[in-house]
Parts: structure tokens; sequence; C-alpha cells
């Protein structure tokens, strides 16, 4: 898309929870890849691997995966487009470093949106958007979203080595090497080619999935990919266009002359409006467009899946399929959504050409007397009968989605599954998931001692809100769930953590909350509680009973910030930087380098004396655990003199282990980012709500754990129990700050 972008703010939607893995999803609708398979190519045909039938796709293109459209990179919003829209192929736009349509280097992306800045993050947010695909049965296109990729090799080489070998046997997904190469960056079909004989055999192998090539001049030029076509198997030519610049009288002419060289042509974004994405959309110039797809079978995906007017930057675009200003990141939020002049022609667009997969599936299977329509029923109907035919016996093929209980099928799960009759026919049985409920501010929540509480979306404090001596932590003045349902919550472990309506009366309630009846949690003792939240089923919602784990914590021994990382003079004494107390008053105690003493320096009331030699100190803080607060270790490094001429520099990179490849140590302060271990427990904090990157190495160097998450700005912990026992160094990284860990897991 040629555009030109400026965008700044941080994302304004829900938590990504961490950890998703399309390692282990399965189907749980019946979509075109059950039915196509991996895409391949034969000619200038895209075909299905799995029938070697003819393909084509509709769908839609996901905004740049920056701030303004990572809120809809959501699974949620996946389904929703799947039931609703009748999507058969999402794209991932993934940001890279530079917005500039011109290929140039204006207007870089926030490096914690972007793949250059921030690699894990991104690759988390893929991973989950797969796991989507494949419970959806759609495709997914990878698409690495720059105007200047062939400058981009360097990073992009090894981005397709990790996605194509991690997605080796994942059917649903397409490559997509570059967005749009434009001349602004050098991006003739010469410079493209040289690229994508670098990309394509690094993803040829591991897999053999359809990987499609941007074309010069913003992808207006197949044919000339066609003309000197990339060596090797199953590549398609990119194709862009936005109704209202591109008419298809002079631009399919390209599409057709690359499909008569015999090489296939994948539309993989286009617009009802000018190229910018703004102006009214121009309906007669997108009718003959989308008559062209259709007659050529040419997959496609049209720009963009998102609301007009973005919540970040307040920056308009008319191509957008939603009105308004807000992100929509709910199923009810979706249904109730209003469409743009757009929007309402992508939603005819799609929804007109929807076709029944779970039919296509079973096609020619589906007869003799035991078969029955593919049927349909939701996760709350419990059983379904008259459905299965009267003297037939049947397997199920997910005994996990539904099993058969004499006559009737008894729902277990949503997903679906095929009824195979002893006649040998085959009938598909599909079960749709109905939506959970919630509870305004009720989420899993980690508290400690000093008052503090987070959550994956929120920093609260607790206080004594209705002066009984007790601090607690306000829930919520609603008696009903966000959904409508009247719900209670029961204290699995009252002794830790209960939960009780109170009146709030303290000073600390707002004027809406002060005398109100108020959800609480009460913080009793030191543990982790379990709260049950359940209510009965209202329209369009299953019933809840959910736990939420509530855990409270000691707090967090802190020192003065005086005991930082520094560089001193030879001989130089100070009166601080090393306190005789933490800031809660417990005792402590020092070492350098691993030793008791240091013969470089030597601690002096609160403060030091430095030697007279170049050396470099790692001096370790240690305060014992109390009542309250949890024990304190914390590493800081004073340079004393040059560091590169120190004379114990060989005592230094011992203690810092030099093996592990990143060169750690316990607390490095970055200007946006704090962090350090109590016991087994990460605190770490932020002074920006983002992408947060947590990667964790073993001694050898070698990663053992990552982690991405959005967090809000402020205190937040991670439980590393799950750790056996060693020496590891924690990278924690946002945006361009990161703090660096050195820790022993005893």
């Amino acid at each position: 898309m040629k555009l030109t972008k400026l965008l700044t703010g941080i994302l304004a939607c829900a938590a990504i929870p961490a950890f998703a893995s399309a390692a282990t999803a399965t189907p749980k609708k019946v979509g075109p890849v059950s039915y196509y398979g991996a895409l391949h190519t034969s000619g200038s045909k895209i075909i299905g691997a799995k029938n070697n039938q003819q393909v084509m796709l509709r769908g839609v293109s996901l905004f740049w995966s920056d701030a303004t459209g990572a809120s809809y990179y959501n699974p949620t919003v996946i389904s929703w487009a799947t039931d609703n829209l009748k999507i058969d192929v999402f794209r991932y736009a993934m940001a890279i470093e530079y917005y500039d349509s011109n290929g140039g280097t204006k207007n870089a992306v926030d490096a914690g949106n972007s793949y250059k800045g921030s690699p894990e993050g991104q690759l988390s947010l893929i991973d989950k958007m797969v796991e989507a695909a494949i419970e959806n049965d759609v495709y997914i296109i990878i698409d690495w979203h720059s105007h200047r990729a062939h400058l981009e090799t360097a990073i992009a080489n090894p981005f397709f080595k990790t996605v194509s070998e991690k997605y080796k046997d994942v059917p649903n997904v397409i490559y997509e090497i570059y967005n749009e190469p434009v001349s602004g960056s050098g991006g003739d079909w010469g410079s493209i080619k040289s690229y994508a004989n670098t990309i394509v055999p690094t993803i040829r192998t591991n897999t053999q999935n359809l990987i499609i090539v941007g074309t010069p001049n913003w992808s207006q030029h197949p044919e000339q990919g066609a003309r000197d076509p990339i060596a090797s198997t199953n590549i398609a030519y990119v194709l862009h266009f936005y109704a209202s610049s591109h008419s298809k009288g002079t631009f399919g002419g390209n599409i057709t002359n690359a499909l008569n060289a015999g090489y296939p042509v994948f539309i993989s974004e286009w617009g009802t409006t000018n190229a910018d994405g703004d102006g009214e959309p121009n309906a007669s110039a997108t009718n003959e467009w989308t008559q062209f797809m259709d007659q050529n079978n040419i997959p496609n995906c049209n720009w963009s899946l998102r609301q007009q007017t973005s919540d970040v930057d307040k920056k308009s675009e008319k191509s957008a399929i939603f009105a308004g200003d807000k992100s929509l990141i709910t199923a009810a939020a979706l249904d109730a959504a209003t469409y743009t002049s757009s929007g309402n022609i992508i939603k005819s667009y799609l929804t007109k050409n929807a076709r029944s997969w779970a039919d296509s599936l079973t096609k020619g299977k589906n007869t003799g007397s035991c078969a029955f329509k593919a049927t349909t029923a939701k996760q709350t109907d419990g059983t379904l009968t008259g459905v299965l035919k009267s003297g037939c016996t049947y397997t199920s093929s997910n005994e996990k989605v539904v099993s058969v209980s004499g006559s009737d099928l008894v729902i277990n799960n949503y997903g679906f599954s095929i009824l195979k009759g002893n006649d040998g026919s085959e009938s598909i049985v599909t079960i749709t998931q109905v939506a959970g409920q919630t509870i305004a501010n009720l989420e899993t929540l980690t508290c400690n001692y000093t008052g503090t509480c987070t959550s994956p979306t929120k920093t609260g404090r607790t206080l004594d809100f209705d002066a009984d001596g007790i601090n607690d932590y306000l829930l919520t003045t609603e008696s009903k769930t966000n959904e409508g349902s009247a719900f209670t919550l029961t204290a699995l472990d009252p002794t830790i953590i209960d939960v009780k309506k109170s009146t709030c009366s303290s000073t600390s309630c707002s004027n809406s909350q002060k005398g109100q009846q108020v959800w609480m949690l009460k913080l009793k003792s030191f543990g982790t509680g379990r709260i049950v939240a359940t209510a009965a089923a209202t329209p369009g919602y299953r019933a809840m009973q959910d736990t939420f784990e509530i855990t409270y914590k000691k707090g967090a021994q802190r020192i003065t910030n005086k005991f930082k990382d520094q560089k001193v003079a030879l001989g130089a004494t100070s009166t601080t930087g090393l306190p005789d107390t933490t800031l809660m008053g417990a005792p402590i105690t020092y070492t350098y380098n691993g030793k008791a003493t240091s013969d470089y320096l030597t601690k002096n009331g609160a403060g030091f004396i430095a030697g007279t030699q170049n050396a470099i100190v790692a001096v370790t803080a240690r305060a014992p655990e109390t009542e309250t607060m949890d024990s304190l270790v914390m590493t800081v490094t004073f340079t004393i003199g040059d560091a590169n001429a120190a004379v114990n520099l060989a005592e230094y990179n011992a203690f810092l282990n030099p093996e592990v490849a990143i060169k750690p140590t316990h607390k490095i302060m970055a200007s946006s980012i704090q962090a350090h271990m109590n016991g087994k427990t990460l605190h770490f904090t932020t002074k920006n709500t983002g992408l947060v990157n947590l990667d964790i190495y073993d001694a050898l160097g070698a990663k053992v754990m990552q982690q991405s998450d959005i967090f809000s700005a402020g205190s937040h912990a991670i439980n590393l129990n799950s750790l056996a026992n060693g020496s590891y160094t924690l990278v924690i990284r946002q945006g361009s700050q990161k703090a660096s860990i050195r820790w022993t897991n005893k």
C-alpha cells in the first residue's frame, strides 16, 4: 500500500497472553485448508496439494502489526471474521523497521512494535496468529511488510529460516517475502530477484508451501516476474491495486500477461479507495476488479481489517472495513460494529461467495442410507437428537468433540468431527464455540505487601477500603457480568485470599465508590489463593465457572539508587553508594567479584574508597528475607579508572561466567526498565506500556525460555518455578531498553 505513516503511541487493546503455540493446535472448524491442504502451483494455477484442484481464496489483510493495527492481531477477531465475513485467508502484515512507502528511512516504526526492534515479540505474535489460522482452518500469509526488503536480506533470511522451519508441516502458511518493492529503494525486478534467490532457497530447505513475491512499483507488475522467473517451485507473483487509483483496464493486463506466460498471480492487498487508503470507495471500479478476480480464480485479500480512525494516532483511512475510532477486539464489539462504505462492499463480496467447506470435504462420501446433512450445533447444546439415522451405527473421528450414545450425539467440546456410518458414508458435525463471560477487573492477579497488584492488563493499589484493618483490592461495584448475568464469587482458600462484598467507607474510596457495596479481595496471608466466579448462562454466552489465581507475596526489598553501575576515578572516595541497609531497613552485606573483600574497592561507612589501580568490580548486595519482605540479591559494576586496562579483568570475567553469550550482571538499569530477582520470581518495572520480551539463557548460552507479553507501565512479576536448578542469564527488553540479570536457581 502506498502510504506514508507517522505512528506513535501504545497498544490500545487487551493484553496478548504470552506463550501462544501453534504446535498443538488443531482445526475447530471445517475450512479451506482441510479441503485443499498446502498450496502449490501448476502452470498459471494455484492448486491444493491435497486434491490438485485450483484454489480460489478470498480474505482480508490485517493492518500493519504496529501499535495501530496490533489490536486486531487477536484470535477472537480471526474467529469472528471466519464466521461472519467468511474469510478463507488473512494476512499478517509484519512491520519491519520503516513505514516509508518510497523505500527510504523516514518514519521509523516504534522499536517495540517492529520486527527489527523486537523480533521475539513479532515471532510470538505470529505463533498466536498461526494457531488462530489452524483452529479456524484458514490460510495465513506471513508478509514481510516492507518497501525495501532487498536491503534487509541480513534480517529477512534468518526470519524466514526460523518461521519456515517452525511451520514446515503447517499447510495453512503462505510466505510473502516482499510486500511492495519501489524504485525509491532500488526495488527493480533485478534487485527483487536477487533478494528472492537468497530467501526462497532458505524456505525451500524446510517446506514446499506457496511463496508469493512482490513486484516492481508497489507490486503492480507481476508480468515482470513471469518474464524472468525465480527458479523454484510453487512461486506466485503479486499484484496490488486500489480501485480508485488503479483501473482494471490499465493494470488487469499485467495479470493476464503473467497468467498467459504460465505463472500464477496472488493479489495479497487491494482496496476500494485511493492508493493512500483514503478517499471515497469507487464501487463501480471495485466491481470490475472483483469480477475479474473471480473469473480468473485469483486469490485475494482486502486492505484492511480495522476501524476507520486509529485510536493511537487518530489518522483516518476510508479503506478500513469498520467505522468509528475504537479498536474492536471482542465478538460483541464486532457484532455491533458499523461498517464503512468500503466495509459494506467488502462484506457483501466476501459473504456472497461463502462456501460450505463441510459439504466440500465430504463430497462423494456423503451418500448412503446412514448419511445426513452437515450439522452445526452450539457448545452449550448438550446432546443432539434426531440427527443419526435409525438402524445405523457410527464412529466419531473426534470424540473430544462429539461422541455417540445410542441414537444421540453427546457434545463434549467445540470443534468438528466426521461421523462414519456402518455403510461407509461420512457426515460432518460442527460444534461452535459459545463465548464465555467476564467480570470487570477480575483476572489472575499478583499482589505484594507494599500494596501493588498487577494483572496482565493493569496495575492497582491495595488499601483498607472498608476500615476493618485488612488490605483490600477493589474489584467492581457491579453485581452482573459484563454480559449481563448475576455472578457470585467464592474463595477456595479464605485464609490466604478471601472475597466478599463490603461497603467502601474509607477516605481512599472514590466518590462513585463511597458508601457502595463493592466486591473486594481481602489479602490475609502470603501465598496463592483461588477465587471461583460463577454465573448462569445468558443469551449468546455460556455459563461461567472460572477459577482465578490470586497470589499475595512479600514485598520487594529496595535499595537506594546510589547503588548503581558507575565509573569512578583512581583513589576516589564517596559517602554514598554502598548503603548499610535497604530502604526497608534490612541489613546489607556485600561481596566483590564474589569475594568478601577487594583490593580495588573498600566499603567506608555508607560509601567507598576506590583503589589506585585500574580495575573493574562486580559488587553484589544481599539482604535477608524478613517477615514481610523477600530477600534481595543485586549486582552492579564499579569501573575504577580505565576498564580496558583493568588489572583484574580475568577475575571479573570469571565471576560473570564468560561462556554465557550475553555478559550479564545481576541488575542493569536502563532508562525505562528495571529488574531484579527475589527468590524464583523476576520483578521488573517499566515506565511505558508496551511489549516486554524475556529471554532466558543457560550457563552454556543456549536459550531455554522465551516469553512476550504486553505490560502496562508499573511493576510486574513473573514466576520462574518451572526452570531446573542451574545458572541462568535473564534478558528483559522493552523496545530499545534492556535489563540483564545473572541468576542461580537453587
